[in-house]
Order: structure tokens, then C-alpha cells, then sequence
């Protein structure tokens, strides 16, 4: 049997910085989504930005003047726990508490990410950064002493010589040409020579004291304010002297607790536990700086002098602003969210409701103002999962049980008849019922009136985590025995692993006419409803976080909306039309932390939301996906697409597409459309030989014959 064949030829697309530039770096990126707030650890800044660490979220910066808003930096960073911050006019540097140092230097595009730059680095528990120049850079950690890079990080090396005895390095300054250190129960250093030396700084204030955690040196005076556990000292000609001499300041100061301590030119300023202490420099007289803070805001971790403004990082309630001539604090939050989240849920085109640290709080506006919804949720700081059951709300907990809300939220009332364990994880709805998992394991269905048990069928020591819903059945997903399959009615529970070949079952999701399972390490999985059998599909990866190290295939949230089924893992969220057959970003991924798991997903209207562990939410709209064409794709029956080859799928631009020479009489066009349905290429007849130049993507043969239409999918890698 002849064959037509049409062969087609395709020019490579071009790389930036060893990552693929596809067509959605153009549209907009995930954004913060609140609530807004957290910790912060550190701040610096230069020429016209300001950047601040957290304890958990990473870096985030804001380049407006007036300090109105915030952008995340955590793209590539492989802890949030930020230490210290440097910048040496060219180059940020963060160090971290658990991962070592990195850099600000990466590009795709017009969108940037850090570097991980370890290499000679023993040490990786960071307390400490400064730069020199623009390319070189000291770290000071802990235990390991003070390393130096002079090529921005490609290589270190240790610079303790025996002067510099103490290895839990606290802080450096830079006086001049010259730096100082201070250590943990060595007292100061300094060094005249970039570190290659370090002598003795310290007189009978410092020396061998501990606590020695932080240190500021005012240009303006040459004064050196050093911090230690007998207090705060003051010493002169800092720049220069080899013999300093310590006075004690804290005259009129309070028992407290000092974070950290820095200066304006013409002020000093402390960040305490009890809020801001300033003092003009010359005599010393502390006050308080607190106008306009209140509660939690009080626990001060730094403060940033700004241009003309201050800005502080408290211990929980982010950040606050002033401007430095009258003192009024502002909350200044807007888009700094490294909260510790929980979970989330959302219901029709504005309704969001996050679970966090915090307590509930219930957004209907899309996430842009939130107000608490706690009231008679006696264990609102411990919300494990959220969901919307037609108009109610539910909410579990670690210590309370389950929680229903009938007025979105306003007020909580107990529904735990019938539960052994109120110790609930998760929660989840069918058109008919709730369905809960409890810490040990022991699955519940709602009966209407309080709990039922359902175990039967499941293995001793099983670890559920997830439910799909399916022609009056349930797909339960398992941590370690894979899936099991029950009427939802009523039986027992029979094991459907068939084909699985990997048993750590993260979640499941069903679109109707397909069931998904991800996995821990490979990926996801797709069956027919009946009978089940599962078949691997499409590796899921994005190519920034693999140039990353993140792993696509260890799946941690499904979900399916609007034709898409979605799968997120630690850095990414990935969708599918095609069950998966393959995968997409789902959205531009820059903004994703690279550092924490991506746990749930969720739907609105318009827009795609996930949850992040120590990040809050995230959310991208739904447009930046291609449309399903109806019609197109997915009603594409009448004829057996076995009589449409190409070959080979996926290839990297050079292939042939081959048509069963028993219908090419019936052919009336041949029509190639990309992947939101545009036209590519029309012919009225068959050609032996055709030749196009597409952008790297999937693409799709449409056959139209005079007894219906065949389609293949085209993917060029």
C-alpha cells in the first residue's frame, strides 16, 4: 500500500543562558496573592532599591522610593531562609541559614534568578555578608569561620589566620578601606588588607565577651556601635585606630532585647523586641520611635534608613514605614506574603479563603483585601484543609476536628459526631458527600448527620492522601500501596494498581472521562475509567527549574478545571488537555519559590491558585493557556486516527507524516493548526513534499475527508 508522505523540516529555536524561550515569556507571571505579612530577618539597600530576607520566604525587593509595594525574588534559591544581604553596586549576594550563598545574576529573558555559587564554601550556615567591590565578597558563618570570593562567588576560600580565633563569624562593616567583624565570644577583628590579615579589636568591653551579634559604623562620625551581651559600646576613629576604646550607652535604656542596630549619618537606631530606640549621635540619649505601631508590631527584627525614609522588618507582622523627619509607622505589605500557609479554597469568580498561621481569612474581592474569619474556630491557628460543599464551608484541624461555616466564614460551628480522632489532615467533596482523613490514616464519609468509617478493604498502617470522584465511585490515592477503588455508596475497598509502577501516590484527579494519579518521583499516571489500568504519561518538567535541579516528576497537588488537568510539584505547576500526552506551563512559572512545595491548587473563574508553604498564594490567570478549540481536538471520532502517522512524535524538527493510501481519494483539505487553534497551513490538495518553519510547540494535523476528519499531534522539542 502507497503512502503519501509529506515531509516536513524545522529550524532549531534559539537559547538564552541554556534555557528554552517559549512563546508564554511574554505574558504576565504568577503573582502574590496575600495574605500579606511575616517575618523578616535583614534588609539592605542600594541606589534605588531596598531588600529584605526572611526567615522562611526568601528575598523580596521594592523599588519604589516611597516603599508602596513588593516584588518576590525567590526563583532559584534553594532555602527561604535568608541570613544576610549584600550588594556591591553590581551584584546581590543573600546568604542563607541552611544552603549557602547565592547570586542575583541569572537571566531568561527579562526575568531574573539566583545562582547557587558554593564551590570551596566548607561551611554552608551563613550569619554574615560584605562586599569590597564589586566582585568580591566575605562570608562569615557558622563555625566555619570567614570565606572570601574575589571572581563573585565562582570559587572561596578560607581567610582565618590565627589571630581570627573564632569561627561563628556574627557580622562585618566596612570603616573606610578597612573591615571589622564581630564573633560570637571572640569579641572584633579587623582587617586593613581585604581580609588576607585580621588582628585584635577590642578592648575590655569586647574581648572574649559573647553575644557580640551586631555591629554599625557611621561614616558621618567615624563611630563604631557594637552590640555584645554587657550591652551596647561606642567607639571612635574607627577607620583608623589600632587600640579602640569602648564606652557603654545603654544609659536609659530599658531591658530589652536588641536585633540589630544601624544608623542614618545623623542617628543611630536600635530594632528590639519593644520597638524602634533612636539616638542622635554626639551625647547619647535613647527614645523610643514607636508612633503608629501597636500589638506583635512591636517585636522589631531591623530596621532600613532609606533615602529620607526608615523601614522596619518585625519578628510577624512584615513590614512597617516612616519617613525619618516625623515619625508616624505605616504597614507598607503590599505583595510581601511569607506567611506560613495551610491550605486554601476558592468557590465561583472572587471567593478566596486561606488557611495559615495566622488563622482563616476570607478574601471576596480575588485576593486583594482579606478580613479574618475565626469566629467560634477554636483551633483557627491549625487549620489543616479547607473546602467549599455547595454553599457551606468546611474547615479540619489538628486538635478540633472538622468545622462548618454557613455564612462563608462569619461563623464556625463543630461537626464531629461519630469521630474517634479529631486530629483531621484532609477534606474533600463529592455531589453526595464529605470525606475526611485522619492523622492515622482512618478515612470518614459524611453521613449527614455526623462520621462513618470506611476502611474496609485497606491495609493496616495505610496513608491516605487523596480522593477523585467518578461514575459513583471513589479513586482513593495512598502514600506507599497506591490506589484503591470504592462505589460511593457503599462496600469495600479493592486495590487498582494495575500498570502503577510506582506506589508513592501524592494525589489524584479525575476529568471525567480519564483518571490521573501523581506520583512521588515519576510523574503522573492515566487510566480508562473501567477497567483500570495505568499508563505512564509525558515527563513533566519546565525547563528553568530544571536548570534548577527541581524535580517535575515528584508530583505533590492534582487538580482538573476547564479542560485542563493540572499537576504542581516543588517550583512548578504543570497542565495537561491532552491527558497528558503533554504538558505545559501553566502559566508563567517565574515567581514560583524555587524552596517550597507547591501543596494544593484551586480555581476560580478566571484564575489558577496555589499554596505555598511559607509563601502564601500564588496566582496566574487562566488566559495565559491556549484555548480548546472546540471541535478541533477533542470531537475528533468519526474516523480511526490510526490512518495518520507521524513519525517520530516527539522529534526535534525533522519528521514525515504518512496517510493510509485508502482514504486519500476521500481527502478534501489538509489543515495545520497550533495549539490555541491558528492556522498554520491550508492545502486543497495533497503535496509530496512539505516544507514549513514553525516556533518550537505542539502542533496539529487536521485530515478532512468526505467521511469525516483525522487529527494528529505534532511535538517539536
Amino acid at each position: 500500500m502507497k503512502n503519501c508522505i509529506l515531509n516536513l523540516k524545522y529550524k532549531s529555536l534559539f537559547l538564552l543562558l541554556g534555557i528554552v524561550i517559549v512563546a508564554h515569556s511574554s505574558f504576565a507571571h504568577f503573582g502574590s496573592k496575600g495574605p500579606f505579612g511575616g517575618s523578616v530577618t535583614c534588609g539592605t539597600s542600594s541606589a534605588t532599591t531596598v531588600y529584605i530576607g526572611t526567615s522562611e520566604g526568601g528575598v523580596y525587593e521594592s523599588t519604589s522610593a516611597a516603599l508602596t509595594g513588593w516584588r518576590a525574588r525567590p526563583v532559584g534559591l534553594k532555602s527561604g531562609k535568608i541570613t544576610a544581604l549584600t550588594h556591591s553596586s553590581s551584584y546581590l549576594v543573600a546568604g542563607t541559614a541552611d544552603s549557602g550563598v547565592f547570586i542575583f545574576n541569572g537571566y531568561v529573558g527579562s526575568d531574573r534568578y539566583w545562582n547557587k555559587i558554593n564551590t570551596g564554601l566548607t561551611n554552608l550556615k551563613i550569619k554574615a555578608l560584605i562586599s569590597i567591590d564589586t566582585i568580591t565578597f566575605l562570608v562569615g558563618t557558622d563555625g566555619g569561620g570567614v570565606f572570601k570570593t574575589t571572581n563573585k562567588g565562582a570559587s572561596w576560600v578560607s581567610i582565618n589566620n590565627i589571630n581570627l580565633n573564632n569561627t561563628v563569624v556574627t557580622g562585618f562593616v566596612k570603616a573606610g578601606t578597612r573591615i571589622i567583624l564581630t564573633s560570637q565570644s571572640g569579641g572584633l577583628f579587623f582587617s586593613d588588607d581585604n581580609g588576607a590579615t585580621w588582628s585584635d579589636f577590642n578592648d575590655v568591653n569586647t574581648l572574649n565577651i559573647i553575644g557580640a551579634n551586631a555591629l554599625s559604623y557611621n561614616v558621618t562620625t567615624d563611630e563604631l556601635l557594637v552590640l555584645n551581651s554587657n550591652g551596647l559600646f561606642l567607639s571612635g576613629t574607627a577607620a583608623t585606630t589600632t587600640t579602640p576604646s569602648y564606652s557603654a550607652i545603654q544609659i536609659g535604656l530599658p531591658s530589652l532585647t536588641v536585633r540589630s542596630v544601624s544608623n542614618n549619618g545623623t542617628n543611630w537606631y536600635l530594632a528590639t523586641n519593644d520597638g524602634v530606640y533612636t539616638s542622635s549621635t554626639g551625647t547619647i540619649s535613647w527614645s523610643t520611635l514607636n508612633t503608629g505601631l501597636s500589638g506583635n508590631a512591636y517585636n522589631v527584627t531591623t530596621l532600613v534608613p532609606f533615602q529620607t525614609n526608615l523601614l522596619i522588618g518585625t519578628a510577624t507582622e512584615g513590614l512597617f514605614k516612616t519617613t525619618a523627619s516625623t515619625i508616624n509607622w505605616v504597614v507598607t505589605n503590599a505583595n510581601f506574603n511569607n506567611i506560613v500557609t495551610y491550605s486554601m479554597t476558592s468557590k465561583d469568580s472572587l471567593l478566596v479563603v486561606a488557611a495559615t498561621e495566622k488563622g482563616v481569612f476570607m478574601s471576596k474581592d480575588l485576593a486583594a483585601n482579606y478580613s479574618r474569619a475565626n469566629i467560634g474556630l477554636t483551633d483557627s491557628l491549625n487549620v489543616t484543609d479547607l473546602i467549599f460543599s455547595n454553599t457551606n464551608l468546611f474547615a479540619v484541624t489538628k486538635n478540633s476536628g472538622v468545622f462548618v461555616s454557613a455564612d462563608t466564614g462569619k461563623t464556625w460551628t463543630s461537626y464531629n459526631l461519630g469521630l474517634a480522632n479529631i486530629n483531621v489532615k484532609k477534606i474533600v467533596a463529592s455531589e453526595q458527600h464529605l470525606y475526611i482523613i485522619l492523622s492515622n490514616g482512618t478515612v470518614y464519609q459524611s453521613t449527614g448527620l455526623g462520621w462513618l468509617s470506611i476502611q474496609s478493604g485497606l491495609p493496616s498502617g495505610v496513608e491516605p492522601t487523596s480522593f477523585a470522584f467518578y461514575n459513583g465511585k471513589i479513586l482513593l490515592g495512598t502514600l506507599g500501596d497506591g490506589v484503591f477503588a470504592r462505589a460511593e455508596a457503599s462496600g469495600s475497598w479493592t486495590v487498582s494498581n494495575t500498570g502503577l509502577t510506582n506506589l508513592l501516590v501524592t494525589s489524584v484527579t479525575t476529568n471525567g472521562s480519564k483518571l490521573f494519579v501523581g506520583t512521588d518521583g515519576d510523574g503522573v499516571f492515566v487510566s480508562n475509567l473501567s477497567p483500570i489500568s495505568w499508563e505512564a504519561t509525558a515527563t513533566l518538567s519546565i525547563a528553568h527549574t530544571a536548570l534548577m535541579g527541581l524535580d517535575g516528576l515528584k508530583v505533590q497537588a492534582m487538580a482538573y478545571y476547564k479542560g485542563y488537568v493540572y499537576a504542581s510539584y516543588k517550583g512548578g505547576l504543570l497542565t495537561s488537555s491532552d491527558n497528558g500526552d503533554t504538558w505545559i506551563a501553566g502559566g508563567n512559572q517565574f515567581n514560583l519559590p524555587s524552596f517550597t512545595d507547591v501543596k494544593k491548587i484551586s480555581f476560580v473563574t478566571s484564575r489558577v491558585f496555589v499554596t505555598t508553604e511559607n509563601n502564601s498564594l500564588y496566582s496566574n490567570s487562566l488566559g495565559e493557556l491556549p484555548v480548546i478549540v472546540t471541535g478541533l481536538w477533542n470531537e475528533i471520532n468519526e474516523i480511526s486516527t490510526t490512518a495518520v502517522v507521524v513519525s517520530p512524535n516527539p522529534n526535534n524538527g525533522n519528521f514525515t507524516i504518512s496517510i493510509d493510501n485508502s482514504i486519500l481519494f476521500d481527502i478534501t483539505e489538509v489543515v495545520i493548526f497550533d495549539a490555541i487553534g491558528a492556522t498554520m497551513d491550508r492545502m486543497d490538495s495533497v503535496q509530496n513534499e512539505f516544507s514549513v518553519h514553525y516556533p518550537k510547540g505542539i502542533y496539529y494535523v487536521q485530515v478532512i475527508t468526505s467521511k469525516g476528519r483525522l487529527m494528529k499531534k505534532i511535538i517539536v522539542q
